[in-house]
């Protein structure tokens, strides 16, 4: 039986221990003492020395400047955090961490024994981030202390707004209406017989009673529009007998202008899906402008069409009413800016009122689904046109019923 096989010695390669700590993406520095004997290309970049040879025989400590952690000292070796102060004077936030150098058992340190290695990662961009970041939050906290200050603010305005509409509403539209029910009564001739002229001088009180009552009107819905959205109490229902409606309320006035008016309600758009008391409202609005500006022996014309269904725009079916007068009409830049509230252009801002008119009418057949518009007709005025979804035909028990 042989001798058993001599085990084979290993020698370990030692590793170019200079040519890792080179490679490093960190500035690596070798102290022996409190000197900088040797440190890679990248703590030269960090310090802003031209070449490693001359950080060599520097003391570590003068290197930097302490931000209230310290300044790393060979000695007591600990991870700190502090300045980095360059020749050209630019100070750059550095970490300073001493790493644990091990070599392999039975091998020496080549003369390594007692000195310090030091990581120095550069973290000047991550504390202007965290101090970014720590005002950005301090300026969104005062922020939203400001939104949460005139929150409160709106609403106890809006609170006051609607206590001032209240008593608005009670002690203009209160007398307007007594005052317009004794002219019917005296109109009437139950309390005695009036003469041509008293007739007149009271109709003309009567007319400006229901003007008044319109602008009292319009101003409450105005101060409305602040509020989370438009209550509707929708129906299915026809759209002549609405129409004829404001035609017959409105009819003082078309005759004390000289005015004709003529509707014509298609039969296949005469019902859609609206609140009965705002679409006589945006009607009223409407008609009522196109009054204001129509010349004297002119028409007005509110029509009626269906739309179809247009599924590249998201259009379902619906049915545009359009009310056409012969007046100035409006120019192409002013059509949209008509709609906003306290806006007046052309003959508009001569024709007195507050411009509330058109701004209402968009709130509140946007708040129908619609869209409302105004454009130019061939030959002299306006149209200005709206939608409504269209509405469901009555079933045989409602036309039994008359609706």
């Amino acid at each position: 039986m042989g001798q058993p096989a001599k085990p084979r010695e290993y020698h370990p390669r030692i590793p170019d221990w200079e040519g890792l700590a080179a490679s490093i993406p960190s500035g690596t520095v070798l102290t022996q003492g409190k000197q900088i004997v040797w440190a890679n290309d990248r703590m030269a970049e960090l310090a802003g020395v031209a070449t490693v040879e001359l950080l060599h025989g520097l003391f570590l400590a003068d290197q930097f400047s302490d931000t209230g952690g310290g300044l790393p000292d060979p000695e007591s070796p600990r991870a700190i955090e502090c300045a980095l102060v360059r020749p050209d004077g630019e100070t750059r936030i550095v970490s300073c961490r001493p790493v644990d150098v091990r070599f392999p058992k039975g091998i020496s340190g080549n003369g390594l024994t007692g000195s310090c290695v030091w990581s120095i990662e550069d973290v000047s961009h991550a504390r202007r981030l965290e101090s970014e970041l720590l005002r950005m939050s301090k300026e969104l906290h005062g922020a939203n202390r400001e939104l949460v200050g005139l929150r409160e603010r709106v609403r106890r305005e809006s609170n006051e707004r609607e206590e001032l509409l209240t008593v608005v509403s009670h002690e203009l539209r209160t007398p307007v209406t007594i005052i317009n029910g004794y002219n019917r009564l005296i109109l009437s001739e139950q309390v005695g017989p009036i003469t041509e002229e008293q007739r007149r001088f009271l109709t003309e009180s009567s007319k400006a009673c229901h003007r008044l009552d319109a602008f009292i009107g319009n101003l409450l819905e105005a101060g409305r529009s602040g509020s989370d959205g438009e209550v509707l109490e929708i129906e299915h229902g026809a759209l002549a007998p609405v129409i004829d409606g404001v035609v017959e309320g409105l009819f003082p006035l078309l005759e004390e202008a000289g005015l004709r008016l003529e509707v014509e309600v298609a039969a296949d758009a005469d019902r859609a899906r609206f609140d009965r008391l705002r679409l006589d409202q945006i009607l009223n609005n409407l008609v009522a402008n196109s009054i204001k500006f129509s010349p004297v022996g002119g028409t007005i014309r509110i029509e009626t069409r269906r739309l179809p269904r247009d599924s590249n725009c998201g259009r379902r079916e619906s049915v545009e009413i359009a009310v056409y007068d012969q007046g100035p009409g409006v120019a192409l830049p002013d059509r949209d800016r008509i709609f906003e509230p306290y806006t007046q252009v052309g003959e508009q801002s001569r024709a007195g009122g507050m411009g509330l008119g058109l701004a209402i009418c968009k709130r509140l057949v946007e708040a129908h689904g619609g869209s409302i518009a105004v454009r130019a007709r061939r030959d002299r005025g306006s149209a200005f046109v709206f939608t409504l979804p269209l509405g469901d035909e009555p079933s045989e028990s409602s036309r039994e019923g008359g609706a």
